[in-house]
């Protein structure tokens, strides 16, 4: 009697095992749909990334979003209001501001299970750094995935250095004599007159935001905000000041250098030199075209060297989501080789991978597009998305400043006077 019991228990349990097998005929996993939030200009590339991730995970569908006009207070509305993406493209230093107000995902614990040493190695050191927190409490964790490398170079017409029988950029480079001095001296050979009016300027230096001119205050051995202790206003040493100076040398002294950035005049021919990041290298490409040769080269030496900007362009996931593994899954493959390569492909823009380079450089072998090698071994981030405090008011006080004397209304001495205690007060409520 017992016996028979037990074959009609292991009777009915087959039974609802088949009933529940019926239902779901694969063990699939339960379909799951989660959002990302992208540039427009990101449209072509993302369906791209989209398609293979989920060819990789069935049971996850991606809904593309793309950014309009006001995105980020849209975003912060919406994450306040629980409707968020799970995923979104950001950049300093506004993920700054929403790791702060606590609205983006920790994603320290998930890169700790699934990154092994060699994947960790695989990413150009000096970004892999740019994404962890460094001051405040939330000091070594990591709420950002790095997205692309963009570092600050030159850019330069082959033409426009032949005409003018000057040696170019590279070539000065290879042999030691590429730095700020070389660099004046070319855009003032290079720049063209007629009468007093310049009808083509030597160069076009990058002075459209503040981690821009950050750039030439850094190679001048100067910075505004001491990166070991972020309380600290340094913009009053003289390396500062010099680095800020040599701009306005180009421009006002010289005028070798445009007093607006356009990236424009490089285009139609009318610059010899331009100061923009790599990112552009594509754009400048197709509207260029056959009209004139022209190459990239990394930054001129400064008396400090050559340390650039790194934009940290990134993902974030929203701390709120209802699927955090599942998006960490979509991170995880947009920031893989195979998501950098698909990236490199559509959008042309340097990966954050080295496993991933050679399919960059293949974009344009007779470019010199290693040259985004060579600057992001001397870049780094700004301080701005790495500290506490009221980053965006800091960030545009200190941006006055240095407009202020870019467009020659002032010494650069009388700015930080003019703007120091609003500096200090902003610094020293975020201790």
């Amino acid at each position: 009697m017992r016996g028979t019991k037990i074959r009609l228990t292991i009777i009915l349990l087959l039974m609802l095992s088949l009933v529940l097998t019926a239902g779901n005929p694969t063990g699939a996993k339960e379909q799951v749909t989660i959002s990302l939030l992208s540039q427009t200009a990101s449209a072509d590339c993302v369906a791209v990334q989209i398609a293979e991730f989920e060819k990789l995970h069935p049971h996850i569908r991606v809904e593309s979003l793309f950014m309009t006009g006001g995105w980020q207070d849209k975003l912060v509305t919406e994450m306040l209001a629980g409707t968020a993406p799970d995923a979104f493209e950001f950049w300093s230093p506004f993920n700054q501001q929403l790791r702060q107000r606590g609205l983006l995902l920790n994603l320290t614990p998930y890169m700790q299970r699934d990154f092994t040493a060699e994947d960790i190695a695989d990413f150009f050191p000096t970004v892999w750094e740019t994404s962890f927190t460094r001051i405040g409490p939330q000091a070594g964790s990591q709420f950002i995935m790095p997205r692309y490398i963009n570092v600050m170079v030159f850019h330069y017409s082959i033409d426009r250095f032949r005409a003018a029988g000057l040696s170019e950029p590279l070539d000065l480079d290879a042999r030691g004599e590429w730095n700020w001095q070389t660099l004046r001296d070319s855009a003032r050979k290079l720049t063209i007159r007629d009468g007093a009016q310049v009808t083509h300027y030597g160069a076009v230096i990058s002075i459209s935001s503040l981690p821009r001119v950050l750039n030439w205050i850094w190679g001048a051995g100067g910075d505004l905000i001491d990166p070991n202790d972020p309380s600290k206003f340094v913009g009053d040493t003289p390396e500062a000041e010099a680095g800020v100076q040599f701009i306005c040398d180009m421009i006002w002294q010289d005028g070798s250098a445009s007093p607006t950035f356009s990236s424009g005049l490089f285009i139609n021919g009318t610059v010899g030199i331009l100061e923009d990041g790599m990112g552009v290298v594509p754009t400048l490409r197709k509207r260029i075209g056959d009209n004139f040769r022209w190459n990239s080269v990394r930054r001129a030496e400064g008396p400090a060297g050559r340390p650039g900007y790194l934009v940290d362009d990134s993902y974030g996931i929203w701390a709120e989501s209802p699927h955090p593994d599942e998006t960490w899954e979509l991170v995880k493959f947009l920031v893989s080789r195979e998501g950098q390569e698909i990236m490199v492909k559509y959008s042309g823009y340097p990966p954050v991978r080295r496993s991933a380079v050679r399919a960059y450089l293949n974009l344009a072998p007779d470019h010199n597009l290693r040259a985004f090698a060579d600057a992001v071994a001397d870049s780094r981030p700004t301080i701005f998305s790495r500290m506490q405090g009221d980053i965006a008011t800091l960030y545009s006080t200190l941006w006055a400043m240095l407009t202020s004397v870019l467009n020659n209304s002032q010494p650069y001495r009388v700015a930080v006077e003019a703007y120091r205690s609003q500096i200090e007060a902003l610094l020293a409520e975020a201790r």
